[in-house]
């Protein structure tokens, strides 16, 4: 069967109330993939956190390259992921490895600040992934709840 991306997210927060039952109502996804190395081969943790997503979600936790073995694994079920990254470095470090997807969402500040350009809430080497993100392809954009505008025009900039 197939492996499909529903949805890609940078969320330093990983797996939340707003992830876990906004979003997956809206994605239909099976699993919530977090690609965090930190967390990657703690099962703690990943009882935890399978305990807020709803049944029969699962929830796997991967370092980078055991996330990309994952992707490309054969599998005889259809895998629809809700993919989760630690950061805009961890998610860089997957597309430099292979994991394609046409865009990639940013929750929105909890200040909701007006961001008019890039730097007016991420530092240098976040905007350096951006752009290297960007440039295989990948659109990145604002959006915190699945009825919220995708707001793509300050990473056009």
């Amino acid at each position: 069967m197939s492996t499909t991306i529903k949805l890609a997210r940078v969320d330093q927060r990983l797996l939340h109330a707003t992830v876990a039952l906004n979003w997956n109502q809206f994605v239909n996804a099976n699993y919530a993939v977090i690609v965090d190395p930190s967390y990657s081969n703690d099962p703690f943790i990943t009882r935890v956190m399978q305990l807020c997503l709803p049944e029969p979600m699962k929830v796997k936790i991967f370092s980078v390259e055991e996330f990309i073995a994952f992707i490309n694994k054969e599998s005889t079920a259809k895998r629809n992921l809700m993919v989760i990254f630690k950061n805009l470095d961890t998610a860089k470090e997957a597309v430099e490895a292979g994991f394609k997807t046409s865009e990639i969402q940013i929750p929105y500040p909890a200040s909701r600040i007006v961001i008019k350009k890039l730097s007016d809430f991420f530092n240098e080497e976040e905007i350096r992934c951006i752009r290297f993100i960007q440039k295989k392809g990948i659109k990145l954009f604002f959006q915190t709840a699945p009825l919220d505008n995708k707001e793509y025009s300050v990473f056009t900039k």
